[in-house]
């Protein structure tokens, strides 16, 4: 190829790089049992009361065992508008300070949430840039799915507003539980968000705590669009 035409196509390249989008990213985060949890011990990042029957029902993010060893992830794609936490996560029937033997195993979670994510400071609407589901919708959804007990069942799970009207945030400067050591650690991301069906007499929520794991991955790429023009 001659200078000229080099040259050329070179300036095609940047007027296509110019003209694109701003790239859109996905931040990944490790998730981990919140220690504040209303009826730890064992900790817990997920409590689905009357899963099975009328107990208490909660998973840690940070159990192992012989079997394996729990990793749930929160992803945020910002092009997409979208907050997926997916992963596995051990528990069962709290009996109070452990799980019923009979009644524990591994579950694995794959909830998205699609409609109303919002990156600001807080519920009601003050800029910033953390992570708030701002309304209800049955496109926020999931499945629980237990993995060799309880019948193995998979159960399926839409979000729920809290009386602000969110259904899930994600902040790295607030916690759900009032712990001023993770609300003022800007390394450390509060999750608290609720699940429905519901029942009026337990609690079916997420709440757990997340450190990010990589810095934005662009989707666009100087070498996509290098890729536009190789031929």
């Amino acid at each position: 190829m001659s200078r000229l035409l080099r040259a050329g196509a070179v300036a095609s390249l940047l007027v296509a790089a110019a003209s694109l989008p701003a790239a859109a990213a996905v931040t990944v985060y490790n998730c981990h049992d919140h220690p504040d949890g209303q009826i730890i011990p064992p900790t817990y990042g997920l409590r689905i009361d009357f899963l099975l029957d009328n107990g208490r029902y909660t998973f840690s993010f940070d159990h192992v065992n012989g079997t394996g060893s729990a990793a749930v992830t929160l992803t945020h794609d910002d092009g997409l508008g979208t907050i997926r936490i997916f992963g596995r996560a051990y528990g069962g029937k709290d009996i109070g300070g452990s799980w019923d033997p009979a009644i524990r195993g591994w579950i694995d979670i794959d909830f998205t949430y699609t409609a109303n994510v919002s990156v600001r400071d807080n519920c009601a609407g003050a800029a910033g840039n953390d992570l708030h589901v701002t309304a209800e919708s049955v496109l926020n959804a999931g499945t629980i799915h237990l993995d060799g007990w309880g019948g193995g069942g998979t159960y399926n799970f839409t979000d729920k507003a809290d009386d602000e009207g969110c259904t899930f945030n994600f902040d790295n400067d607030w916690d759900s539980k009032g712990n001023d050591d993770i609300a003022n650690n800007p390394a450390i991301w509060s999750a608290a968000g609720w699940l429905k069906p519901g029942d009026v007499n337990g609690s079916r929520d997420w709440v757990f705590i997340a450190e990010q794991a990589t810095v934005p991955t662009q989707e666009c790429s100087w070498g996509h669009i290098k890729a536009m023009y190789r031929h």
